[in-house]
């Protein structure tokens, strides 16, 4: 779930970029996208980015890791062509 919020006081999103006076977006998502398990503690993930951050993901094509995504195949030396 994506929600469109407003910066009326500083904000600290998930970059780590502070924002005020800003719109930002909040998800809220219900399983970790790159295990498929739910969250531990609580109903769910939340992580919030920029509209410019937003943009770029967008553009970018990739989906959110919430986990360190280095053992990864995609990320291993076999998968380069």
């Amino acid at each position: 779930m994506e929600t469109r919020l407003f910066a009326w006081w500083p904000v600290k999103v998930t970059s780590g970029k502070h924002i005020w006076l800003k719109y930002y977006f909040q998800h809220k998502i219900l399983y970790d996208e790159s295990t498929g398990r739910p969250p531990l503690h609580g109903l769910h993930f939340i992580w919030t980015e920029t509209a410019q951050e937003k943009t770029w993901r967008l553009l970018r094509g990739n989906m959110i890791q919430n986990r360190n995504v280095w053992n990864d195949p995609k990320l291993t030396k076999q998968d380069k062509i």
